[in-house]
């Protein structure tokens, strides 16, 4: 068959933590993975108080014969004789004769008293494997002709939805695909395929329980990886079990007995394939174990089962007793406890604490182990933990403050992209020998500079004070020796330094003489006066004239060409 079961890989969590219910009590087992060890941690029994569900499940409910009758297979899908005692082997039947399937009945409080035992212990937030019950799950016997929808007709996989169809063409109801399995049977002959389809009834509690643990918005819903059944879980031991007992033996038959307070599991088993599978409820450990193995022969020759080579015991209570019978109802048959070919150094007695160890071994089991079991996962995807967030306007506020920051620090990456690539760039061009020079060199080169800089500014402070002092007198003394001899007749006697400038005192052969010289050296004629000598006329006269105050020539030729110097040194490594 074409497995489209939800696939469970082995989860990376050291902690995973396996419950199932047994009637009245719930039995969880906490394993714990270190590298490829396996270790029981704890375990867990908890007694159910009866609480009930008020919302129903959306799975439909099969709809039995009788009232209050057991399960049934039903052969086919039309109506045919009904089989012989179907109060003792209904396997499909609902159970109930109203129209309304009764409410589920919840455990909440057990689970979250577990879950919160395993924090406190420092077990972490464990993942967690359920185990539905047999007496809430609906068994129907699905047979399809081997030519229908077979990619091949003699080893092809049967179409999973031909399947789902054929089931609810015989229930009468659509059903959840995510939430059906399917465990392939023995074939009653040549021509047909059996398959004994398994999905959970309106009062199944672990979906009611998950349910309402969702609708109280103070709890957290645990983290929920499979839902598995008692009979896919059995028939994957089994398979371990003959594997190592007789590995070359393909059609040995083997009986699996599980004896609860609720009801009685039966499964029958030729080679490692499902023959039969029975779910008694008017049988449980309260009866003798000679009852027991009676039902179970009359089981066996109901359905024209043979000889079986291997029993296999999971027992609630008086499990010594109930072998002991088994040993003599079945002298040829090899009986023993099935919870002795687990991978665990563990014998815990009891079928709950079995089948969640199983479930558990489900999620962290050795890959090699995993094979003999089928890939079966019943749980719902509306029931896995989601993270939920209010969108109230904090939230908004939260959202536009990260959308802000996100701005500026992109906006501030591509600035500093920008600037990286532009000195990049620089550095690309400049010549080789000084991209591949030392920076110490470099800074060491700048140093030397900026110190014969500045020493060759202190040179020029010094050359221009000599420069300046010398120059004035010079300059002063030529123009005056020009403009004397452009005047004529008029000379200079003496030349006398004073604050504002320079004082000259000298004679000319006329007034007129004295005016011009004073026009041009932009003098002021302080006193002019007359005297005759020989019968000539002489003036005498004193003048002031300024000093020129002017950068001489040859030190404003030296700064400029050190500021040419300067500013092509600095130009120079950016424009090569």
């Amino acid at each position: 068959m074409k497995a489209k079961q939800q696939k469970v890989a082995r989860t990376k969590a050291p902690y995973v933590l396996g419950v199932t219910i047994a009637g009245r009590t719930v039995y969880a087992v906490l394993l714990k993975r270190e590298g490829d060890a396996l270790e029981v941690v704890r375990r867990f029994t908890r007694q159910r108080v009866a609480r009930f569900a008020s919302v129903q499940q959306g799975v439909p409910e099969v709809k039995g014969q009788e009232a209050g009758g057991d399960f049934s297979i039903q052969f086919g899908g039309g109506g045919g004789a009904t089989p012989f005692l179907k109060s003792e082997f209904d396997l499909s039947g609902d159970g109930a004769g109203g129209e309304q399937a009764p409410p589920a009945s919840l455990f909440t409080m057990e689970l979250t008293d577990i879950l919160a035992e395993c924090r406190e212990a420092g077990y972490g937030d464990p993942e967690v494997a359920f185990c539905l019950p047999s007496v809430e799950l609906a068994y129907v016997e699905l047979r399809l002709p081997r030519r229908a929808r077979v990619k091949d007709q003699e080893t092809g996989p049967v179409d999973r939805k031909a399947l789902l169809e054929l089931l609810e063409q015989q229930v009468g109801t659509a059903l959840e695909e995510e939430q059906v399995a399917f465990l392939p049977m023995t074939p009653s002959d040549a021509e047909t395929h059996r398959f004994l389809a398994i999905y959970p009834r309106p009062s199944e509690p672990v979906t009611a329980t998950l349910q309402a643990l969702k609708a109280e918005s103070n709890r957290k819903l645990p983290r929920t990886r499979l839902f598995e059944t008692e009979v896919s879980l059995y028939l994957g031991l089994v398979r371990t079990a003959l594997r190592q007992l007789a590995p070359e033996t393909s059609d040995t038959r083997s009986l699996v007995l599980r004896v609860g307070s609720d009801d009685t599991l039966v499964l029958f088993v030729q080679g490692e394939t499902l023959q039969h599978a029975e779910s008694l409820r008017s049988l449980t450990v309260h009866d003798t174990p000679e009852t027991v193995c009676s039902r179970i022969l009359l089981l066996q020759d109901e359905y024209g089962i043979g000889e079986v080579s291997h029993v296999f015991l999971v027992g609630e209570q008086g499990e010594t007793e109930i072998q002991r019978s088994l040993e003599v109802f079945f002298p040829n048959a090899r009986v023993e406890n099935l919870r002795y070919y687990l991978p665990l150094d563990d014998q815990e007695i009891g079928p709950g604490s079995l089948a969640a160890q199983l479930a558990a071994l489900r999620l962290v089991g050795d890959p090699d182990f995993l094979k003999a079991f089928e890939p079966i996962n019943l749980f719902p995807s509306s029931l896995r933990r989601r993270w939920e967030l209010p969108f109230g306007w904090h939230v908004w506020a939260l959202y536009a403050l990260l959308f802000v920051t996100t701005l500026f620090f992109v906006w501030r990456y591509l600035t500093l992209e920008a600037e990286l690539g532009e000195r990049q760039e620089r550095l690309r061009r400049l010549p080789p020998a000084i991209a591949e020079t030392d920076a110490r060199a470099l800074q060491t080169r700048i140093d030397s500079l900026n110190a014969r800089t500045q020493q060759a500014l202190r040179a020029l402070d010094v050359l221009d004070s000599l420069l300046v002092g010398s120059d004035r007198w010079s300059r002063s003394l030529a123009q005056l020796s020009r403009e004397v001899a452009a005047v004529r007749g008029i000379w200079v006697d003496s030349w006398s330094p004073r604050t504002s400038g320079v004082e000259l005192k000298g004679s000319a052969v006329a007034r007129d003489r004295v005016v011009e010289l004073a026009r041009r050296l932009n003098g002021v004629i302080r006193s002019l006066t007359f005297s005759e000598i020989r019968e000539w006329p002489v003036y005498a006269f004193v003048i002031e004239i300024p000093l020129p105050n002017e950068l001489p020539e040859p030190a404003r030729y030296l700064r400029e060409q050190f500021a040419a110097n300067t500013q092509a040194s600095q130009s120079k490594p950016s424009n090569p």
